[in-house]
């Protein structure tokens, strides 16, 4: 019985190590792992959790692929663009648009279609409604669709908004503003110039003189003769002193009512001197007595001192004088008047009862300026300078608008002009030329910033042109011809002959116009230095001279020979100056007023240009900007019109009058927020996005408002306007600094895509440790169990035998 029980649990062990051998397995059940068994459970659930992560990576790493080569589109797309907008030719083909305006219309396709991305049913780029494609297609995003407006329709509003009525990018030019130097005097107190008056003490209504004498005044020996009235003497007072020589302080001699002798200084710095060369009993006569009257004037009073100086400038005129006594001294306010008087391209004026000066420039060109060792507060003056005003100015149309030029700054080297910067409200900046006129190649440059945030510098160079003078109504003789004797004229410039006249012989009656101007330039021409730049022409019949150099010409000479070759009495001298013919340039006039409306003109036929070419390019960009930043919580902003073209504001689109061109979800959280998963027990990866992304927004924006704009070719700011989008497209699609880009997005789905890695391979490791740990306690040794079953087995046999054997034993077969 015993052997039975041990055959057949011989047979039980090989059985199962067949099955160990079979299953590699200890065993098919928990109970025959024995202590082990919470261990293997532990060690299968691990496992399990980890083939759940390894699902969940698969997953996610094929929809990261996929959003990268979408990334990888939308960038070829927008440096398609960028790379081809500094070699774009503008050459419209069709539509008003150019080549590289169509290739844009297809990059734009190409980023929406990669925006559209799907990964099995959902819209990747959709945020938190995958079940939603991201945008809309480019023909909806251009044109709109019913009554919701598209891009194209909020390009055009802005850009009449941006340009305004009247053209100059809502600028406002006004008229040129000139007011002359001068100078007043307040608050002097001087007294009034008094003459030296001598008057007789006797009636000589009745008087005749007893006999000769002598009267002594002034250094002039006076004669009466015997028997001369009163009227008789004062006569040959007054004769005797208009013959006194040069220099001698004259005297006036007249009666008063009373029949008195009445000697008066000429002016307030003559005194009267009775001399004691005169005859004692004829002074007695007349009630005079020798001795001398002063007048009051300037030295007198103490106002000034003998050897002070004044000097007053107008322009190029200038006065100056010496006070005193002495030859060509001033003593008096009168002779101070007198000597103002010789200037020129001005008045200067003393008060005779106050002694205030106050000078006064004619024309906006001449600065005034007042010197000497006399203070100024001695004649009223505060000051001692004035310039004249010369001011051109430009301003915002509107207080608080959005549109059009925003003014920045201003600069210039013209030297002496004054600036002012943008202030007020509206804003307005201003130039004052002052008294001197700009030098060749002196600039004036005007900033304005621009709807998109670009700045532009508009820089306005002053320009030498040349200058003529235009013969009017000459050659009246016979077939047009001089028709008389000419004389000698001569022609001069700075530039020529050293500005030495050159003299033009030779003219005779039968000269034209043509034979005359050729004699004129062979004259010049034999000048030292050749003709500096002088030509004579023949204009109309009329003898034209033109001084390229922008010198002024000067005609001299026989006055009617040049009436008779058209240049009369104040048509001599060359102020007609050529206007300047390059963009960004003003000519130099030969006055502050004619300067002053060059750049005037100037100003506003470059403000109109740059507003037709650079605002328009920068208007069409920020109408896209505003376009495409937006979302259902930020609505599109349009122009709050019409009327367009003076509207003042912005104001939020509706759903009925504007296309959303994005059609995901607009959440304020974080767009890789959208989409998160964990791959491992304490790591997530976030790996959401959102079409409407500042980094996708900005290339679609540019290369859609490329795409939008449209071009005339009988447009002469064409070129102009596409340049200047060219070049938006150049700077806004590069790597601008401190907004988000395409790469910064590629760079944060790589980080997820590194992390996945990562945990990937750390998950690879961990199956295959936790596997090897359970496959020790689970597992057989397969050599070993098989030399176990090899050696069960011979033992069976062995054993099966001898119970065979064993079973055929009787007592017959024993025996």
């Amino acid at each position: 019985m015993l052997q039975v029980e041990r055959l057949v649990s011989m047979r039980r062990q090989l059985d199962d190590l067949q099955r160990q051998l079979g299953t590699q397995k200890r065993s098919d059940n928990y109970a025959g792992i024995g202590l082990d068994r919470g261990l293997t459970v532990g060690l299968r659930s691990n496992l399990s959790a980890v083939g759940a992560y390894g699902d969940s990576i698969t997953k996610i790493s094929s929809r990261l692929d996929l959003a990268q080569l979408a990334l990888t589109d939308l960038d070829d797309a927008a440096r398609t663009i960028k790379n081809a907008a500094p070699k774009s030719q503008f050459v419209i083909s069709q539509g008003g648009r150019t080549q590289d305006q169509i290739t844009a219309q297809g990059q734009l396709d190409r980023m929406l279609g990669a925006l559209n991305t799907q990964f099995g049913d959902q819209y990747i780029f959709s945020g938190l409604s995958p079940d939603q494609p991201a945008v809309r297609n480019t023909n909806e995003i251009l044109n709109g669709v019913g009554t919701q407006a598209g891009l194209i329709k909020l390009i055009g509003e802005r850009n009449q908004a941006d340009i305004g009525a009247s053209g100059l990018g809502r600028l406002v030019i006004p008229a040129t503003s000139s007011t002359t130097a001068g100078l007043t005097g307040s608050g002097a107190s001087l007294s009034p110039d008094v003459l030296a008056v001598t008057t007789g003490g006797n009636d000589l209504t009745a008087y005749t003189a007893g006999a000769n004498g002598t009267l002594e005044i002034n250094g002039v020996a006076v004669a009466v003769q015997a028997g001369d009235d009163a009227a008789t003497i004062r006569d040959a007072i007054n004769t005797a002193m208009d013959a006194a020589p040069a220099g001698t302080p004259k005297v006036a001699a007249s009666l008063d009512g009373g029949g008195h002798l009445v000697l008066t200084g000429a002016d307030a710095s003559v005194s009267v001197d009775v001399g004691a060369g005169s005859s004692p009993a004829l002074l007695t006569d007349l009630g005079l007595s020798v001795g001398t009257a002063g007048p009051s004037n300037l030295i007198t009073q103490g106002a000034v001192t003998a050897g002070q100086t004044l000097s007053v400038s107008i322009g190029s005129s200038s006065v100056s004088v010496t006070f005193g006594t002495g030859a060509g001294q001033i003593a008096s306010i009168g002779q101070l008047n007198a000597a103002l008087s010789g200037l020129t391209g001005g008045t200067a004026t003393v008060d005779p009862s106050n002694g205030n000066l106050t000078v006064t420039a004619a024309s906006s060109t001449g600065a005034i300026t007042v010197g000497g060792t006399v203070a100024p507060a001695t004649f009223g003056l505060a000051g001692t300078s004035s310039t004249p005003t010369n001011v051109v100015s430009i301003g915002e149309d509107v207080a608080g608008s959005v549109f059009g030029f925003k003014l920045n700054a201003l600069a210039t080297t013209v030297s002496g002009a004054t600036l002012t910067q943008p202030a007020g409200s509206p804003p307005e900046m201003s130039i004052d030329l002052g008294a001197t006129l700009p030098k060749d190649g002196d600039t004036v440059t005007f900033s304005f910033d621009l709807p998109d945030g670009t700045t532009e510098h508009m820089v306005l160079t002053a320009v030498t042109t040349a200058k003529s003078l235009e013969g009017a109504g000459g050659f009246t003789g016979p077939s047009n011809t001089l028709g008389f004797t000419p004389g000698s004229i001569t022609v001069q410039a700075p530039g020529l002959n050293g500005g030495v006249a050159v003299t033009i012989d030779g003219l005779v009656p039968n000269d034209t116009a043509n034979s005359a101007a050729s004699k004129i330039n062979n004259a010049l021409s034999a000048a030292v230095a050749g003709n500096g730049g002088i030509v004579a022409s023949v204009v109309d019949g009329q003898v034209v001279l033109t001084a390229s150099h922008g010198d002024v010409v000067t005609m001299g000479g026989d006055s009617a020979t040049l009436d008779g070759l058209g240049f009369a009495a104040g048509n001599r001298t060359g102020t007609i100056v050529a206007p300047a013919t390059e963009k960004g340039t003003f000519a130099i006039g030969t006055t502050q007023g004619e300067t002053l409306a060059n750049l005037h003109t100037a100003l506003g036929d470059n403000v109109r240009t740059l507003a037709q070419t650079s605002l328009s390019a920068a208007s069409a960009v920020q109408a896209s900007n505003e376009f495409f930043n937006a979302d259902a919580a930020h609505p599109v902003q349009r122009v709050d019109g019409p009327p367009f073209d003076s509207a003042t504001a912005l104001r939020d689109a509706t759903a009925t009058d504007t296309l959303s061109w994005y059609t995901g979800e607009a959440g304020s959280t974080s767009a890789r927020s959208t989409a998160a998963a964990k791959i491992d027990t304490q790591i997530s990866v976030s790996y959401g996005l959102r079409a409407n992304e500042q980094a996708f927004r900005i290339p679609l924006a540019n290369v859609a408002a490329m795409a939008a704009m449209q071009f005339d070719p009988a447009d002469t700011n064409g070129q102009g306007r596409y340049a200047a989008l060219m070049e938006r497209m150049q700077s806004n699609l590069g790597d601008q600094q401190g907004v988000q880009k395409i790469k910064d997005v590629t760079s944060d789905l790589a980080n997820a895509q590194t992390a996945i890695a990562s945990t990937k391979q750390r998950h690879t490791q961990t199956t295959a440790t936790l596997t090897g740990l359970l496959e020790s306690i689970e597992g057989v040794p397969m050599e070993e169990t098989a030399a176990t079953i090899l050696a069960l087995q011979t033992s069976l046999t062995a054993s099966l035998q001898t119970t065979a054997l064993l079973s055929k034993l009787n007592l017959v077969n024993y025996l």
